[in-house]
């Protein structure tokens, strides 16, 4: 249980980096398509941990990666 803890929040530590990422191409004007694997990698990686804390925190965050690779993909054309 605790090295699930310690991944998940790592986890949403990588996250929170790549949308921050993705969040700067788009204003920049670039749709950032390498970061699009990178996302999709980290949607993988979700374990519930046992602390509902984190499990809760998780589930916004992922549910924000959600939001943000599908609006990534209808900007790419992939929808």
């Amino acid at each position: 249980p605790a090295q699930r803890r310690a991944r998940q929040a790592r986890r949403g530590g990588a996250v929170l980096d790549a949308l921050e990422e993705l969040e700067k191409g788009l204003v920049q004007g670039v749709a950032p398509g390498a970061l699009r694997a990178e996302l999709e990698r980290l949607q993988r990686g979700r374990e519930v941990t046992g602390d509902d804390g984190l499990d809760e925190v998780m589930r916004e965050i992922d549910t924000r990666l959600a939001v943000e690779v599908a609006k990534l993909d209808r900007q790419l054309g992939k929808i």
